[in-house]
Parts: C-alpha cells; sequence; structure tokens
C-alpha cells in the first residue's frame, strides 16, 4: 500500500497553514517517498511518520546529530563531524552514554542519532539495516544517504513490538499505537520516554487533518508505481512521435523546394 495524495497542493497548503520547516525540499521528498511506501497502511500512518519527522529532524532526510554544532543543520559533513560534536559524542555529562564506548564502524564513528528520526545505537543500525538491505554497521553514514534515511524511518515505525506495545496479546508497530489512539506510547516506540509528546500529537492532529482535506488516500504501492511509469513512458512516446512528424515536415519542405543535402538525394532503399 501507498499513500496518493497531490502533493504541490498539500505543500501548498501546509505553507497557508503557517506552518515552517527549514528544509522545505526534504519535505517534498519525503512525501514523493510515500507514494511507494508499501509499509502505509492508512494515511494516519503517513502523518504519524511526518509528526515524528518534525520532531526528530524538522524533516530533514540528512539531519545528525549534534550537526548545530558544525553550522552544518541538516548537511552531510566530509569524513567526520567538526570536533564539538565528537566531543558530543563522547561526553557523560547529565548521564549520556559516551557512544564511543558502545562501538564505532569502519570510519571510526560511533552510532549517533542519524537521519530523518535520528537513528541512534549500533543494534538499530544492525536491525533496520538488515531489514532495508544496507550494511549501516560498517557504515554508519549510509544512514544519511537520503532514500535510506526515509526507509529506516519508515521500517523503524512498521516494526512490530511486544511487552508493553502488545494490545489483546498482538504485538503492535508504531503505526498501530497512533491508529489506537495510545498516543503515549507511540512516542515512547520512538524516544523511550515522552520528551516531544505534546509537539508530536500536534503534528500528528495537523497532518491527519491536512491530508484528510487534500483528499489523500491509500493506493496499492504497485499501481502507484505503473501509473507512474505509464505516464513516464507516455512523455517518451510523445517526445519520439514529436520528433518524428517534424522530422517527416521538414523533409518534405526540403524535398519540395529542392533543398535536400546530396546525401539524402543519394540515398537508395531497398525495395
Amino acid at each position: 500500500m501507498a499513500i496518493k495524495v497531490d502533493i504541490d497542493k498539500l505543500l501548498s497548503d501546509y505553507n497557508k497553514s503557517g506552518r515552517k520547516t527549514n528544509f522545505p525540499d526534504s519535505l517534498k521528498k519525503v512525501l514523493q517517498y510515500a507514494r511507494t511506501d508499501k509499509n502505509l497502511k492508512d494515511v494516519s500512518d503517513l502523518a504519524y511518520l511526518l509528526a515524528t519527522a518534525k520532531s526528530e529532524s524538522d524533516y530533514s532526510l540528512q539531519r545528525w546529530e549534534s550537526d548545530y554544532r558544525c553550522n552544518l543543520q541538516g548537511k552531510p559533513y566530509k569524513g567526520k563531524p567538526c570536533d564539538k560534536a565528537l566531543n558530543d559524542y563522547r561526553s557523560t555529562k547529565n548521564g549520556k552514554i559516551n557512544y564511543y564506548t558502545l562501538g564505532t564502524d569502519k570510519n571510526g564513528l560511533p552510532y549517533f542519532g542519524r537521519g530523518l528520526i535520528q537513528l541512534t545505537g549500533k543494534a538499530n543500525y544492525k536491525k533496520y539495516g538488515d531489514l532495508i538491505g544496507v550494511d549501516l554497521v560498517n557504515d554508519g553514514d549510509k544512514a544519511l544517504e537520503q532514500r535510506n534515511s526515509y526507509l529506516i524511518a519508515s521500517a523503524y515505525l512498521s516494526n512490530k513490538r511486544g511487552g508493553i506495545y502488545k494490545k489483546n496479546g498482538v504485538e503492535r508497530n508504531t503505526f498501530d499505537l497512533a491508529r489506537d489512539n495510545d498516543l503515549t506510547l507511540a512516542r515512547k516506540s520512538v524516544n523511550g520516554g515522552t520528551k516531544g509528546l505534546s509537539d508530536v500529537n500536534t503534528a500528528y492532529g495537523f497532518w491527519k487533518n491536512l491530508l484528510k482535506k487534500n483528499n489523500a488516500k491509500v493506493v496499492n504501492g504497485s499501481d502507484a508505481e505503473s501509473k507512474s511509469n505509464k505516464r513516464i513512458w507516455l512523455g517518451v512516446g510523445l517526445s519520439i512521435l514529436t520528433i518524428g512528424v517534424t522530422g517527416t515536415l521538414i523533409y518534405m519542405y526540403l524535398k519540395k523546394n529542392n533543398k535536400l543535402p546530396n546525401f539524402i538525394k543519394n540515398i537508395k532503399l531497398k525495395q
């Protein structure tokens, strides 16, 4: 399944609402990825994904923990983050854990928060890297590649969980929790606590209403992709047809006025 919606109209209404993001291009990219995301079973799923993304990264697919320390908000670093950010990852102030003690990748970098929902920790890099088919443990920076960043968020929010997240003995994922209006548990499933709960819930309600206003609906993911491919091939076909018709008209004009180049006049077609 996936979500079908007029993205340009949706973003226009978003801007008119007075809501803001420092990363409008990335928000549009997220919505484009959602068009073929088979993990989205309900319009509310996209609403909760967007609400979470707002809280964690301001919709940026390329945010990383402490990027503001390096004046690189939403921009990838070259090689490694600046020393101020690296010092944050080593810090144990206020009960923090030194990320470096929990393992590093081939680049010598720990598994700090990266991407749309700030994936953190080696175990998560392993689990969700496996789910999307990308080796995030060996190279954590792959979590900052835009498509990977979206896929990680989608996989994380659609991953079934047991324990306190169960209902009547059935495991639920974050999307299920939001649909069941267990919004505190939904936030805990992402953040581990309730930090940002009010803001996420407000954004969730906003996006549900905006998507409804724009007649967003769930469609079969393969159908959405197929329609997109049909539009592409239709465009290619029309371009070829236009070139062919134009070429024929030029040929007829030159022939009529005896202005055909000699190399064309000398071409003999086999009968």
